[in-house]
C-alpha cells in the first residue's frame, strides 16, 4: 500500500515539473531574442515573392509647424547615376527675419554684401600629421554644377487652403514650383563643394576690418564648412531698404506675403554635377550694411554741434519654417522597362531601389500552403531573418549603392514590431532590425532584417500576413505615419541597388526561421 501511495505520489510531482518546464518554455519562446545565431532547427523554403513598385513622389516639406513630419535634411543638386539615371533637386523656402524691418534703417545706406550662407554635414578629422580637417558627409559627386537663386512668387501656406485652412498644408516631390521662380536675385556658374572652413572676420562700429599689427584681418569665428552664395546687393536695396518703416516689414505675416521667399535652382554642367544633403533649415541670409547716425549732443534746435558717426549693422533673414524639396527624376531605359514590367502576380527576376522618388518594391512572404503548414506546427519561433542578395554585376555603374534598407507593414503603412525596443532595453539600435548592408566571406553582399517578432505574429498569433514595402532609407522613421503623412524614408537620400528578385534562379531573397519543436 505504501508502495502504491509512494508511486502515485511520485507521478504527480513529476506531471507538476513537466507542466512546469513547458510553461517556462513557451514563455521564453514568445520574447524576443537578439542573438544573432540561435542555435535551433532552420527553416528556408518558404515562400518569397517580391516586385517592383514606381514611386511616383515623396513628402518633401518641411514646417515649423509640424515639427513631429519634418525630414532630418534637404537636398540640392545634380545626381548623374549611369544605372538609373539623373535625378535634380530643386529647394524652395521661405524665409523669416530676426531684425526689426519696419524700423528707420537709417541714412546714407552703404550695402556691403548680401550673401546665402548654408552649412554642410561635416565633422573634424585629423591627418596623420596631427593637423586637423573637415571631412564632409551626405555629397554624392564632385563635378562642379551651376546654382540660380530667384526670387519665389508663391506663397508657401502652412495651412491647406483646399481644406479651409484646417489642417496643415503637405507639400510632395512632383509640387512644380517653375511658373513661380521670378528674378534672378543670385548665382554661382560653377559651384564646387569645399571643405574649407567657413571664416568671419571682426569689424569695428564703421563696419572696418579690425586689424593686428600686421594689418591682417582678425578672425572673429572659424566654423565648418558652408556653402556660400553672393547675392545681388541692388535687388535688397530695392527689396527692403527702399521700403524701410513700410507695413510690408512690419511682423511675420506682412513680411511673408511680400517677400515669400526663394527659389535655388539647380542646373547641371554637361550633364553632371554634385548632389549634397544639408541642414537647410539652418540656412540665412545675410545681408551686411553701413548707414549714418547723427548725433545732435542733446540740442536739437541747434545743429551746428551735430556729429555724424557710421554704423555697422547686419539683416539676417533665416530659411526653413517652410521648405519644400523638388525632384525630376530621369530614370534610365532600362530602369523605365523594369518598373513598367513588374509582374505582381509572381515576382520579378531583378529589383530596383532609388531614393528621391524612385522606386521601391513590395514582399510578399509565404503562399496560403505556407501558412496552413506552418501554422498547424507547435513550433517556438527563436528568430526570424530576411535576406536579400545584391546583384553585384548590375551594381559597377551605379554612383552610390545605398548602405540601408527600410522594410515596414506596406498594407498600413505601419513600422513593424521589430522597429522598437524591448521593454528592458531603451537603448536599442536597430542592431536586431538591421536593414544595413553586409558582406560576407565570399564577398557576397547583402540586406539582412531581423523580424522575429512581425513572423510570430503571423505563425503563432493568426495576424494577417501583410505585405511588406521595401525602400531606400537613411534614418528609421518613428511613426511612419503622422495623421495623413507617409513619411516616405528616402524622401532625402538619391542612393539605389539592385536585388536579385525570386524569378533570378541566383541568390533569390530567403526567409530564415529558427525554430524549437516541442515534440
Amino acid at each position: 500500500m505504501l508502495n502504491k501511495r509512494f508511486g502515485l505520489i511520485m507521478m504527480f510531482m513529476l506531471l507538476i515539473i513537466t507542466t512546469s518546464c513547458r510553461k517556462e518554455f513557451t514563455t521564453i519562446g514568445n520574447q524576443l531574442i537578439d542573438k544573432p545565431d540561435f542555435e535551433g532547427k532552420l527553416y528556408e523554403t518558404a515562400t518569397v515573392r517580391i516586385y517592383d513598385e514606381r514611386i511616383e513622389k515623396v513628402f518633401s516639406s518641411h514646417s515649423y509647424l509640424n515639427l513631429y513630419s519634418n525630414l532630418p535634411a534637404a537636398s540640392l543638386g545634380f545626381y548623374n547615376d549611369g544605372k538609373f539615371g539623373n535625378l535634380e533637386a530643386d529647394l524652395i523656402s521661405d524665409l523669416s527675419y530676426d531684425f526689426k524691418l519696419a524700423d528707420d534703417l537709417g541714412d546714407n545706406i552703404k550695402i556691403l554684401g548680401a550673401q546665402l550662407v548654408v552649412p554642410y554635414f561635416s565633422t573634424t578629422q585629423t591627418d596623420s600629421q596631427g593637423n586637423n580637417y573637415y571631412e564632409l558627409d551626405s555629397i554624392y559627386g564632385n563635378q562642379p554644377f551651376e546654382i540660380k537663386i530667384h526670387e519665389l512668387t508663391y506663397l508657401l501656406q502652412s495651412y491647406d487652403p483646399d481644406n479651409d485652412l484646417e489642417t496643415l498644408r503637405s507639400y510632395y516631390s512632383d509640387f512644380d514650383f517653375t511658373p513661380y521662380k521670378g528674378a534672378v536675385i543670385g548665382d554661382s556658374l560653377d559651384f564646387e563643394v569645399s571643405n574649407e572652413p567657413y571664416i568671419t572676420y571682426k569689424r569695428n562700429k564703421d563696419g572696418t576690418f579690425e586689424l593686428n599689427d600686421d594689418d591682417e584681418k582678425i578672425i572673429k569665428d572659424s566654423l565648418g564648412p558652408h556653402m556660400i552664395i553672393k547675392l545681388d546687393t541692388t535687388y535688397f536695396r530695392q527689396k527692403i531698404f527702399d521700403r524701410s518703416g513700410e507695413d510690408v516689414l512690419t511682423g511675420e505675416s506682412h513680411f511673408k506675403d511680400y517677400f515669400r521667399g526663394i527659389y535655388i535652382d539647380a542646373i547641371s554642367n554637361n550633364g553632371d554635377g554634385t548632389f549634397v544633403l544639408m541642414p537647410f533649415n539652418q540656412g540665412k541670409i545675410i545681408i551686411q550694411y553701413t548707414f549714418d547716425q547723427t548725433d545732435d549732443n542733446d540740442t536739437p534746435n541747434d545743429t551746428s554741434d551735430d556729429t555724424v558717426e557710421t554704423i555697422y549693422r547686419e539683416i539676417v533673414l533665416n530659411l526653413g519654417s517652410i521648405m519644400v524639396n523638388h525632384y525630376e527624376n530621369n530614370l534610365t531605359n532600362y530602369a523605365q522597362t523594369a518598373l513598367n514590367n513588374s509582374d505582381m502576380i509572381n515576382g520579378d527576376d531583378e529589383i530596383i531601389l532609388k531614393g528621391d522618388a524612385g522606386a521601391g518594391a513590395v514582399v510578399q512572404l509565404f503562399d496560403e500552403q505556407d501558412l496552413r503548414d506552418l501554422r498547424l506546427k507547435d513550433w517556438m519561433i527563436n528568430q526570424a531573418e530576411l535576406y536579400f542578395y545584391v546583384d553585384k554585376t548590375q551594381t559597377e555603374e551605379m554612383l552610390a549603392q545605398a548602405p540601408r534598407l527600410y522594410l515596414y507593414n506596406y498594407d498600413d503603412e505601419k513600422n513593424l514590431l521589430d522597429i522598437f525596443a524591448p521593454e528592458n532595453n531603451p537603448d536599442y539600435d536597430y542592431k536586431t532590425y538591421d536593414g544595413k548592408l553586409h558582406t560576407d566571406e565570399n564577398g557576397d553582399m547583402y540586406y539582412r532584417f531581423g523580424i522575429t517578432r512581425h513572423i510570430r505574429n503571423v505563425l503563432k498569433n493568426d495576424s494577417t500576413n501583410v505585405k511588406l514595402g521595401l525602400r531606400i532609407c537613411t534614418n528609421i522613421p518613428k511613426p511612419l505615419k503622422t495623421g495623413d503623412i507617409f513619411r516616405d524614408p528616402d524622401a532625402y537620400n538619391p542612393t539605389g541597388v539592385i536585388l536579385y528578385g525570386n524569378q533570378s534562379g541566383v541568390k533569390p531573397p530567403v526567409l530564415k526561421i529558427r525554430y524549437t519543436d516541442p515534440e
